[in-house]
């Protein structure tokens, strides 16, 4: 009869061979993250940029049409709005490829309303990053009423 052999069981592995046998890993993920993390980071970048230039359209806008609202004739109001539109843009630092405003002054009456609407194309090429569209495009609207009791010229 021939004796059964039992299957050996693995030798036990020490510390140090468990470390040399994960030599190298730590490399291994960094190589794999920080692609990743880099796209993140542009993610974020653009996100962030295409964030604050529609925040600064908004006030742009919110701010001519206070402006033409306490003008005194529709002629004058027009005027405010895009005066104060175009400081808005300008001092806060964004660069439009195209600019467009529109002030709504046929209401200029007591009780009535101005509205303002500005387009802006913001460009995206001076992040020099490959696969973005060249330009996107921007607008917002504001509108206000006039104060029933006021005096119009």
């Amino acid at each position: 009869m021939k004796e059964q052999s039992c299957p050996r069981r693995p030798r036990p592995r020490n510390r140090q061979t468990i470390r040399l046998a994960d030599q190298g890993s730590a490399a291994a993920e960094v190589v794999i993250l920080t692609p990743l993390l880099v796209l993140l980071a542009l993610v974020l970048v653009i996100a962030g940029r295409l964030v604050d230039a529609a925040q600064v359209v908004d006030d742009a806008a919110r701010t001519a049409v206070e402006s033409a609202v306490i003008a005194s004739t529709p002629q004058e109001a027009q005027v405010q709005a895009a005066a104060t539109a175009r400081y808005e843009i300008r001092h806060d630092g964004l660069r439009c490829t195209e600019y467009s405003m529109v002030t709504q002054v046929a209401d200029f009456t007591a009780g009535g309303s101005v509205s303002v609407r500005i387009r802006c194309r913001l460009a995206l090429v001076t992040l020099g990053i490959p696969g973005l569209p060249s330009s996107v495009p921007l607008s917002s609207r504001a509108s206000a009423t006039i104060e029933f009791y006021r005096e119009l010229g």
